[in-house]
């Protein structure tokens, strides 16, 4: 800390939070709500659209809809995590809200099911830059001691929007309850990437970014506009470099970089099962389980897919009660145990669930093993899988490492969602449950197993 022409400056790595940083926090975390919510949204839609067409959808199409957002993703990351790093993460930024304003503006204005699917992928290519950049934008500004924990807390928002999405469901549903209800629940997403994009047009260039090309100066305004005339980068953030500052670019699929990739998206990828494979299914897994709701009060089948509803709304906030205690965790325990031990009970909650629905136990212990697999999934793999990349990779290639984990994670959550109904079909919610518990079980091993050769267990 020093004085400088009057003020008593600060440096941004130990420095008191200020409005400045959860200025940050929240531009950046609404893209983790959207995705989140247009994700229950797609699980919401399928059982909704075969009822408008009065038949099952064929599991192809299913698997389409559900997976479509993740497609998008996957590629979104992809792609803008490498020009990000390029050209500057700002625009990219700004880019991604306009996707997803345009994505969900033709859903509600069109209601074609036909243009749902191209717009699904929209969607979820701007939410995919999201997920490029949003904690790389975080980790760069907080305080070290706050860092882990304010990345956390914007993976975090993505339970909010769970949580949003389904309620916004079920008050859409108490006002006027018709199938063709699917539509005007796109209207909230148009609302909300409108607000997002007027939040980003006035936000701040990357100082990560800037310090990475050299712009010390320009990276020293923007801190000073973002958080305060009194704050500094400290020297050892000036002097941070990487191979590829000094003009060698890091191959990030040879040796080392490649470990930190599997290291940092296989396992996203297999949390993705869960996240999305799961979650988008979770009315469908609810209705093939037969447990019922406390409303009863609808017959038929659009009085199924509102109990469904229901219990998934309930169900989805121990998502949030596990982000919260996850969050609580960090810095107790390593990230890697917090991701290994995540998996594993995971694993354990689903491995309930194909033994009720085997010997068909109560209803009770399903949702005990539903709620069990919230908690240990979103305190576990579902929060550490995101904070992980933005600590293995190194600053000038921050976006781009975390752009390629981000892709094979929603690779894995693509393959799991798109073959979630297929695997249902061939053999029944069991089989899919089988699958479900190997998979989870293959994340617990490949974070055991590259934590180790990466020397990152503790």
């Amino acid at each position: 800390m020093k004085k400088k022409q009057g003020l008593k400056m600060v440096y941004l790595d130990t420095m008191p939070l200020r409005f400045g940083h959860f200025r940050v926090l929240i531009t950046t975390a609404m893209g983790q709500f959207l995705g989140a919510a247009v994700a229950t949204l797609s699980g919401v839609l399928i059982p909704l659209l075969a009822i408008v067409q009065h038949h099952e959808l064929d599991s192809v199409t299913q698997g389409l809809i559900a997976s479509m957002e993740l497609i998008g993703i996957m590629v979104g990351s992809f792609v803008i995590g490498k020009l990000a790093d390029k050209d500057g993460y700002l625009p990219f930024l700004r880019l991604s809200s306009i996707l997803v304003f345009i994505g969900a503006l033709v859903v509600y204005v069109t209601g074609s099911i036909d243009l749902l699917i191209h717009s699904l992928f929209v969607m979820g290519f701007g939410i995919g830059g999201d997920f490029a950049l949003d904690s790389d934008y975080v980790d760069e500004v907080m305080p070290k001691r706050w860092q882990e924990t304010m990345v956390g807390i914007t993976k975090s928002f993505s339970a909010l929007g769970n949580l949003s999405a389904g309620g916004g469901f079920l008050v859409l549903c108490s006002i006027e309850w018709t199938a063709e209800i699917w539509r005007q629940i796109f209207l909230f997403v148009v609302f909300l990437s409108f607000l997002m994009i007027i939040s980003r047009l006035f936000f701040f260039k990357s100082p990560g970014f800037l310090i990475a090309k050299g712009k010390f100066d320009e990276a020293r305004q923007v801190v000073k506009a973002m958080l305060g005339p009194d704050v500094e980068i400290p020297p050892s953030y000036l002097e941070k470099t990487s191979p590829s500052s000094n003009g060698a670019k890091v191959d990030l699929f040879k040796g080392e970089p490649l470990q930190k990739v599997i290291f940092s998206g296989v396992p996203w990828g297999c949390s993705g099962l869960g996240v999305y494979g799961i979650g988008i299914f979770l009315p469908i897994l609810i209705m093939s389980l037969g447990i019922s709701g406390f409303d009863t009060s609808k017959s038929g089948p659009l009085g199924s897919v509102m109990n469904s509803v229901n219990l998934t709304f309930i169900i989805s906030w121990f998502i949030l009660i596990g982000f919260i205690a996850g969050l609580f965790i960090l810095h107790k325990v390593s990230t890697v145990k917090q991701q290994f031990y995540g998996f594993l009970l995971a694993a354990a909650a689903v491995l309930l669930l194909l033994l009720c629905d085997l010997f068909k136990w109560p209803a009770a212990i399903s949702i005990a093993a539903f709620v069990l697999f919230e908690l240990a999934l979103n305190a576990g793999p579902n929060l550490t899988t995101f904070i992980i990349p933005s600590l293995v990779f190194p600053l000038d290639i921050k976006a781009e490492g975390a752009g390629y984990a981000a892709f094979f994670g929603k690779f894995g959550a693509v393959i799991a969602v798109f073959s979630f109904p297929i695997l249902m079909k061939l053999g029944g919610v069991s089989l899919a449950l089988v699958v479900s518990v190997a998979v989870l079980g293959l994340g617990a091993f490949l974070t055991y197993f590259y934590a180790k050769k990466l020397g990152l267990e503790k």
